[in-house]
């Protein structure tokens, strides 16, 4: 069933750790190497670009799976769902560092004309490849963006893009809160909530259903009915296909739009085929068929914090040392080492106030 509970395993929960942090990391590398890199050389940036996509869709399956555990614990302890622990879970995790990232992101717009070289809030030639060509703020974007809403109603605020996929895991929880309620009333308000969501941003169906089933993987009633040679069978097919499709993606960029532009059209198809992968090789290391080496678990203590600030300060050292570019990749380099440096060194800072610790023994999400 379900709600049968076994806490996690500690190699299991360090390997986890691992690659949350990591994930973040890739996701700040990926950006870092757009705004420094890309302007002079993108030889390899259509595979760097989709690396961060696919470090997105890790932390989605992650999300899932221990979702998955921390509900059935939460079943485990109260005899019954209790979905007002589950939401002051949720909230004692998310909010905190959230709302210190959106004032935070304010700040800095109003900093912007004070510190950026241009005089205003748009950043000089050169830096904007592909990126952003300023620090921009609307007041529809960032209240979408504050209420999570951003993605269905409103764009994402411009100045802290990497919030989008906040939006959807607010709404994942939500979904799977309502999911478990076992409730005619709830399950009516999952299928309605799940049904305008998707009218509203058919993404968010198909990102979902990548959680859905990294959800469904950590119930031990329903993972171990998948035979292991199976389970191997339909990863590798679908990391074929995400690979299939980043050398499309690549030979689009570099033939068809000869390095010009970039509109990210085959993101979602790469994503959902990455994503199913990424939930399979998950199960394999949570039923002991694969491992990993385990570096710097401690990342994860900050890897959320770290997620949703990047953004907004990477915008904002663009806009204040533009010249860096005149001096080639080697310097470019160097900037992007500093400024990965720089961020993460913040986030930790940040992450011991805002976000509550992790437990590596239970490992609830």
């Amino acid at each position: 069933m379900f709600w049968h509970y076994r806490p996690l395993s500690p190699q299991l929960s360090l390997q986890l750790e691992s690659l949350r942090g990591w994930s973040a990391i890739l996701v700040l590398f990926s950006h870092c190497f757009q705004a420094f890199i890309g302007p002079l050389d993108q030889t390899l940036y259509s595979g760097v670009r989709l690396l961060g996509q696919a470090a997105v869709m890790m932390f989605f399956v992650l999300s899932g799976y221990l979702i998955g555990h921390s509900i059935r614990h939460n079943i485990h302890r109260y005899r019954q769902f209790s979905g007002l622990a589950y939401s002051r879970q949720r909230c004692q995790r998310i909010l905190g560092p959230f709302l210190f990232a959106m004032l935070l992101t304010l700040l800095l717009y109003a900093l912007a004309p004070y510190f950026f070289a241009s005089g205003s809030h748009g950043i000089e030639a050169g830096h904007s490849f592909m990126i952003r060509h300023s620090y921009d703020i609307s007041a529809a974007d960032f209240l979408g963006s504050l209420f999570f809403v951003n993605g269905f109603v409103t764009p994402t605020v411009s100045a802290n893009a990497a919030l989008w996929s906040l939006s959807y895991e607010v709404w994942f929880y939500v979904l799977a809160g309502c999911l478990v309620t076992f409730r005619p009333g709830s399950i009516l308000l999952f299928l309605t909530l799940l049904l305008g969501l998707s009218l509203l941003n058919i993404q968010f169906l198909i990102y979902f259903l990548v959680w859905l089933l990294a959800f469904a993987f950590a119930s031990p009633a329903w993972s171990k009915q998948i035979p292991a040679a199976q389970l191997h069978y339909f990863k590798s097919g679908f990391l074929l296909l995400a690979v299939l499709i980043a050398l499309f993606d690549a030979y689009q960029f570099h033939s068809v739009y000869l390095a010009q532009y970039y509109t990210g059209e085959n993101f979602r198809l790469f994503n959902l085929c990455i994503g199913i992968a990424a939930a399979c090789w998950l199960l394999q290391l949570a039923r002991g068929e694969r491992q990993i080496q385990v570096i710097w678990p401690a990342s994860a203590q900050f890897s959320y914090t770290l997620y949703i600030t990047h953004f907004p300060l990477l915008i904002f050292i663009l806009g204040c040392f533009p010249f860096t570019l005149q001096h080639g990749l080697g310097v470019a380099l160097l900037s992007l080492i500093i400024t990965m440096a720089v961020l993460i060194g913040f986030a930790w800072l940040v992450a011991q106030k805002l976000e509550p610790p992790r437990r590596i023994e239970r490992h609830l999400s």
